[in-house]
This record gives C-alpha cells, sequence and structure tokens, in this order.
C-alpha cells in the first residue's frame, strides 16, 4: 500500500477503483497482510487522508470477500505470534506470545483504523460475507453503514483464545444493543447468526443470496447519491460527537491489561 499514493490503484493484494462519488476499497486476498502490516496499514491510511480532502467523494465503501476476515486467516496469524500451530477448528487458550509486539502491533492497529473512521469526514460502509471474527466485527460496528450477505456468520472467536475481543467489540456492541444483551453474546456466545444481527441492529442491510457484490455497489451508490457532501459531513459529526472521546477512555483501559 506504501506506493505511490493514488486514488485509484490495483496492488497485489487489494485495489481501489471509483464509481462516481464513491470511492470502493477491495482486497484480493486476507485483510491481515494490510491491516496488520505496520507499512501497509499507515499507507491504506495516508490515503484515506487524501481522499478526506477530497470534496468529489461523499464515501468509501470496503468489500470483505469470504475469507479476508475468517477465523481460518487470524489462526494462521495467532500461530505465527505464539510460534504453534492452531487449528481453526479447535482453537485453545493463548497463554503466551512469543513475540508480543506484535500482538501490541494488532491491537494498535485496529484502534487507529477505529479512530479514523470515527473521524472521517465521509461516509464509510462496509460489507461483510462468509465468517467474520471478533477483531474485524468491531471496526465494522464503527462504520456507518453495514451490510452483509446473507451467508454472514459472526464468530466471536476471541473467548476461545481466553483472550478479550479487541477492535473495540466490547464498547461498539454495548452501544448498539445495550449493556444487557452485549453481555449475553459476549459472555455465553460463539457466534452470532446474520438473521439475529440484523434484528439487533448490527447490520443496516442484507445482498441477496446469489448477487452479493453487486447488491453492495448498487446500495452504497444509492445512499451516496441521495444527497451532498456537506450533509454526510455534518450528520456525521453530530451523530459521532461524544464516540471518540468515549473510545479514548476505553483504550486507555485496554492498554493497561497485562495479556492482551
Amino acid at each position: 500500500m506504501k506506493k505511490n499514493l493514488t486514488m485509484e490503484f490495483d496492488y497485489e493484494d487489494v485495489r481501489s477503483f471509483r464509481i462516481g462519488t464513491l470511492i470502493v476499497l477491495e482486497p484480493k486476498t486476507d485483510a491481515i497482510k494490510t491491516l496488520f502490516n505496520f507499512e501497509e496499514s499507515f499507507g491504506l491510511m495516508d490515503w484515506m487522508d487524501m481522499i478526506a480532502k477530497d470534496n468529489s467523494i461523499k464515501g468509501i465503501l470496503f468489500i470483505g470477500n469470504e475469507e479476508c476476515f475468517s477465523n481460518n486467516v487470524y489462526s494462521k496469524y495467532m500461530s505465527s505470534i505464539t510460534e504453534q500451530y492452531i487449528d481453526p477448528q479447535q482453537p485453545r487458550f493463548v497463554t503466551e506470545f512469543v513475540d508480543k509486539r506484535k500482538r501490541e502491533i494488532q491491537i494498535n492497529m485496529l484502534n487507529n483504523y477505529i479512530r479514523k473512521i470515527i473521524e472521517f469526514p465521509k461516509m464509510v460502509f462496509i460489507a461483510l460475507t462468509g465468517c467474520v471474527v471478533s477483531p474485524f466485527f468491531g471496526i465494522s460496528l464503527v462504520s456507518d453503514f453495514r451490510i452483509a450477505s446473507p451467508n454472514l456468520v459472526i464468530h466471536m472467536n476471541s473467548k476461545e483464545y481466553g483472550l478479550h475481543p479487541s477492535g473495540g467489540v466490547p464498547l461498539f456492541l454495548m452501544k448498539h444493543i445495550g449493556l444487557s444483551k452485549a453481555q449475553e453474546i459476549l459472555y455465553s456466545q460463539r457466534f452470532i447468526k446474520v438473521n439475529d444481527a440484523k434484528e439487533m441492529g448490527l447490520l443496516n442491510y442484507l445482498t441477496s443470496v446469489d448477487n452479493y457484490r453487486n447488491d453492495v455497489l448498487s446500495i452504497a451508490i444509492e445512499i451516496i447519491n441521495s444527497t451532498d457532501v456537506e450533509y454526510f459531513f455534518y450528520t456525521k459529526k453530530l451523530v459521532n460527537h461524544i464516540l471518540l472521546n468515549e473510545f479514548n477512555a476505553y483504550v486507555d483501559i485496554e492498554s493497561n491489561m497485562a495479556l492482551h
């Protein structure tokens, strides 16, 4: 990602293209290669800063694929920072990180993206399909619109590793559905089914079964074309006006935990 900074690009792991006033960001592989890579991650945030300054753009749409946020991908990452093989079908508690810095980078990168989305002056859409594990689910909860295919399964995998849910999940889940329901999910559920997530308001739209990508583009374009960039800017500012302070206070608590 830290190549020539342009609005539209096509790299090995991710691409971006423009449709009118909407910019689409689409990974070609798993998201960890970009999101948890120090240089790639800051390159992506620099790209978002460039988009933020362009008044001809009203929003960003991130289109996830079947594997980019999956437990298969995440378990490989956990194996790399514990130096122990972790079977995605039979996860186990993590008691030690061989390279704690990688885990700290993961937490910090997720939190940096969340801050960026909260402060971003344009609309942020995220589309999800397949399996999405809890750290990336947290990022989706802070976006402005969440669109999902009917095959989506939200995997609350953090408890399977004995680790707290990163990506701000406890905070944002509670803000969306209230304390009691958030506690129920965090403490007792392994999966959130797509229809349950839609009913609770964790998802805004579901696509058709066989037309995920085209439906996602159509929904985002329709919303983006419904009004002007100033409306999105000022309305988002009002909606999120205390969220950043709340999140920073949450991060202060998280940063003092012995085992991230």
